[in-house]
């Protein structure tokens, strides 16, 4: 679920298993960490560990996934979040890291009949979840993606923007991500990126902001701009931390939002 919930730099060391297996297993946890927040509001009574909450032999129903998705607007600003990618009708979209679906859903919405969403993971735990809110939602105009560590595999040159929400500090390898992005965006096409990061922790290392489930702006603003987005807005905070929402990942740290455009 691209929303509750560690990314490398690209001088990264290590070979490409460990840089694999670091993408996956941070897309767990935070797939793990949604999931278990979306059965706790339906099924408070119960005692659910993280394999139950990604157990695809347990679908959501249409009311599950409603109350799971409740806290969004609260927690997330999720409407603004969306205003921010400028979509319009018809429009290809892209979100990457999806997750459980949220966002994918509503941009479904937004775009209509016409337009596309692929929704792109790495997740298993995540695809089969998205599969799933495909199917419950009766979302026709989505095509779920499976990507890699280095690539979303998307269609060169046909987006008008992407979005990656609490997503972005998992990526092993950014900058071939980031590149493949900036392919995939016509030129004009809009990124909007949003994570989390408290300001004391932001002088420590990738490494340490990773087990927060966190990561700086300012590096993510280089890491863009090094392959060649122009930053177009930084708000920071986007929401600041609500330490009452302890099943939320706002109340853990202060949320931010960047937008930036594929130079025409």
């Amino acid at each position: 679920m691209a929303a509750f919930g560690c990314t490398m730099t690209p001088t990264l060391r290590g070979n490409q298993t460990e840089r694999a297996t670091m993408r996956s297993e941070g897309q767990s946890r935070r797939v793990s960490l949604a999931l278990t927040a979306l059965v706790t509001v339906v099924a408070a009574t119960v005692a659910v560990g993280q394999q139950a909450a990604v157990n695809p032999g347990n679908p959501f129903t249409l009311e599950d996934f409603k109350a799971g998705d409740q806290n969004r607007e609260p927690y997330q600003r999720a409407t603004d979040v969306l205003h921010a990618l400028e979509v319009t009708s018809g429009a290809r979209v892209a979100d990457v890291g999806a997750g459980a679906g949220y966002y994918a859903m509503r941009l479904s919405e937004m775009v209509g009949p016409e337009g596309k969403v692929f929704a792109e993971d790495i997740s298993d735990a995540a695809l089969r979840w998205m599969n799933r809110r495909v199917t419950v939602f009766t979302l026709r105009n989505v095509e779920v993606v499976r990507g890699d560590i280095d690539n979303p595999k998307l269609p060169a040159d046909s987006l008008a923007a992407v979005l990656i929400i609490d997503s972005y500090h998992h990526f092993a390898q950014p900058q071939p991500m980031l590149e493949h992005i900036l392919q995939a965006l016509k030129p004009g096409g809009r990124l909007v990126i949003a994570d989390y990061s408290l300001r004391d922790h932001r002088t420590r290392s990738r490494a340490d902001q990773l087990n927060n489930h966190e990561i700086d702006p300012e590096l993510v603003q280089r890491e863009i701009e090094m392959v060649g987005f122009h930053v177009v807005r930084r708000d920071d905070p986007f929401l600041r931390q609500i330490p009452e929402a302890k099943e939320s990942r706002i109340g853990a740290a202060d949320m931010w939002l960047m937008v930036a455009v594929r130079p025409k």
